[in-house]
């Protein structure tokens, strides 16, 4: 009760933007219908502000249509599901992850041929729209049992990181994970050479649920004149990839970064603190949620 308090009394004293987890705001397009949705542990070996080793983790859902393929946090994905309960009362913490770890939402073959990617750089979110593009693989004489598939073994290359996969020919896509694809058969498992970014599948489920795009983000305000919380829906900074990727590099890539994750935003700044075996400090600015201290920042992409 006291984390709740404590936030409920920021809110109304600062009169602060926060991307909460809100049902029902959006416009919300389906695309198409799911065959099956894949999730997958998803791991970056990085540092701390104070150099120390850590490794992050989260869990993705991989939604596969037909042509169509969305990557996007597993607990985002319940919320959309309304499985309320599997994603407990703490969402902050997946947040926390979720921003420590730059995850972005990736849409493979919406419109076809393209891939969008929403992604934030607080305090704004972006969106990126651009040509699909798959890696180029070499197939390995090679097996592996992967969440109990048999899966074979490929090496592949995109934008400047080496990759080693896994797939499973009896998973009949060419689907994967973010934006590694086109291979006879999902891709269960992916690690870079380096060792920094690994995807592995944990879990497989026959459904059919819709494949859903929405061009804004919500963000909610507690407004003190009408005494309640105001949802409204902020489209997206439209960008190249060139763009995105500059831009990333000069935030998340400066050293001042780790130790002060707002170093380039100026304004006020409002600190939550929460109580309880997960104690820590967080600010949302522009609606996104921003930790206090960051980890190195380990781009999926180079070139």
């Amino acid at each position: 009760m006291k984390t709740k308090f404590t936030i409920i009394l920021a809110l109304i004293a600062n009169t602060l933007s926060a991307q909460m987890l809100t049902r029902g705001t959006e416009n919300l397009d389906t695309l198409c219908q799911t065959k099956f949705t894949a999730v997958y542990q998803y791991s970056i070996n990085t540092s701390d502000a104070d150099g120390n080793s850590v490794t992050d983790s989260i869990r993705l859902a991989l939604q596969v249509g037909d042509g169509v393929w969305k990557t996007w946090t597993y607990e985002r994905y319940l919320f959309e599901r309304q499985k309320d309960e599997e994603i407990g009362e703490d969402h902050y913490w997946f947040m926390h992850n979720e921003a420590l770890m730059h995850i972005a939402t990736t849409l493979v073959g919406y419109p076809e041929g393209k891939t969008i990617i929403q992604e934030p750089v607080p305090p704004l979110y972006y969106e990126v729209r651009e040509d699909t593009k798959a890696p180029t693989w070499n197939m390995v004489e090679e097996t592996d049992s992967i969440s109990g598939y048999l899966c074979k073994k490929a090496h592949g290359e995109f934008r400047g990181k080496k990759w080693n996969v896994f797939y499973a020919e009896d998973i009949p896509t060419v689907a994967g994970p973010w934006k590694l694809q086109g291979l006879p058969g999902l891709i269960t498992y992916a690690a870079d050479d380096g060792g920094i970014h690994t995807f592995k599948l944990i879990g497989l489920y026959q459904e059919t649920e819709p494949i859903t795009y929405s061009a804004g983000s919500v963000v909610s305000e507690f407004v003190i004149q009408e005494r309640r919380m105001r949802n409204t829906v902020v489209p997206y900074e439209k960008v190249t990839r060139e763009q995105m990727q500059k831009h990333k590099k000069d935030t998340f890539g400066n050293r001042l970064y780790l130790t002060t994750p707002m170093f380039y935003m100026s304004g006020p700044k409002t600190i939550y603190h929460t109580y309880g075996p997960k104690s820590g400090e967080y600010q949302f600015v522009g609606g996104l949620y921003i930790p206090d201290k960051a980890h190195k920042y380990q781009p999926l992409e180079l070139q």
